[in-house]
């Protein structure tokens, strides 16, 4: 069922109003933002707080570079200034592995539909935590693409919230079944792009690419050839398996934080300047390094450890 009251923060995205507030006062800007995405959050886990029941699971998704793992670890530690313990599961470690999945035609493993998933594993283990307070929970091994022999036992008796990320949290066939009272499903994405006026100069989908590329590539070694050379079919992905379930969920969280273009400037745009022009979508990794050019630059050193940001700059407390 679509939850019609579900909303979410918007904010003012004009390019003018960034710059200006990014040379006048970039750590207060920066301080500012953040402070209003921690207290979005506090205000979801308050709420799940709030709700009778004994044991609560927080299912959480949202497209690729959304910053659904460092939501649901800030979103962990609002749970625990309320005094209450939080288990934070993977439905990665739920992947049948590469044996068991259907090929493409390309003949790789589907990993991107929800079939490449023990749904019925999924489903016993968190009707098992919310009814009984205790399940056993498989572990993947992405190296060898296969289940480890390994498992892992969840008590709810230590973790009265169980927060389960990944890009199917929200299909339906992952909670049938369970308790209604028992699950909140919130769903995490970039809502919004950058304007001047009526015009775009970064759209929600951009910031997305930019942040994926600066991730891949400073942690992943991903040369941005290869992202750019997979985004549609990325895309593609996210609006067959995660975006038609988006109003199914009891929160959406808008996961921009306004002054990251003027982050990226210095980091994103010389890597796509280095592209050779015979690229796939050159023009377009074009585009985007000449948007980034309009932007302020601010220091990075002015983004808290604990920032959404870090997720993709590195530099971050949290441990991805």
């Amino acid at each position: 069922m679509m939850n019609y009251l579900n909303t979410y923060r918007r904010y003012a995205c004009d390019i003018n109003r960034i710059n200006k507030e990014a040379n006048e006062d970039p750590a207060g800007f920066i301080e500012m933002t953040e402070s209003i995405y921690q207290y979005d959050l506090k205000l979801i886990a308050d709420q799940i707080c709030a709700l009778p029941g004994k044991y609560h699971v927080v299912l959480l998704s949202g497209p690729s570079s959304s910053g659904k793992t460092t939501t649901a670890l800030k979103l962990s530690d609002e749970f625990r200034k309320n005094g209450i313990a939080v288990k934070r599961i993977s439905l990665d470690d739920f992947y049948l592995g590469k044996d068991f999945v259907r090929k493409l035609p390309n003949g790789k493993p589907d990993f991107e539909s929800v079939e490449a998933l023990d749904v019925p594993l999924i489903k016993k283990t968190l009707y098992d935590l919310a009814s009984k307070g205790e399940a056993v929970k498989p572990l993947y091994n992405f190296k060898i693409s296969a289940r480890k022999k390994e498992t892992e036992l969840i008590s709810a008796k230590d973790f009265s919230v169980i927060i389960m990320e990944g890009i199917h949290a929200l299909n339906p066939v992952i909670s049938e079944g369970m308790p209604k009272d028992a699950v909140k499903k919130i769903y995490v994405s970039v809502k919004q792009g950058v304007k001047n006026n009526e015009d775009y100069v970064l759209t929600n989908r951009e910031l997305r690419f930019i942040r994926r590329m600066i991730r891949d590539f400073s942690f992943r070694k991903t040369e941005p050839e290869y992202l750019l050379s997979m985004w549609d079919s990325i895309v593609d992905g996210e609006k067959k398996y995660i975006r038609p379930f988006r109003y199914t969920s009891d929160f959406t969280v808008n996961s921009i934080h306004i002054y990251e273009p003027c982050i990226y400037k210095k980091i994103a745009a010389p890597l796509f300047r280095k592209l050779d022009p015979d690229c796939v979508n050159y023009e377009y990794a074009a585009h985007i390094a000449q948007s980034l050019e309009k932007f302020a630059d601010v220091d990075p050193a002015l983004i808290p450890d604990n920032s959404l940001i870090r997720e993709f700059i590195g530099g971050g407390c949290y441990t991805y």
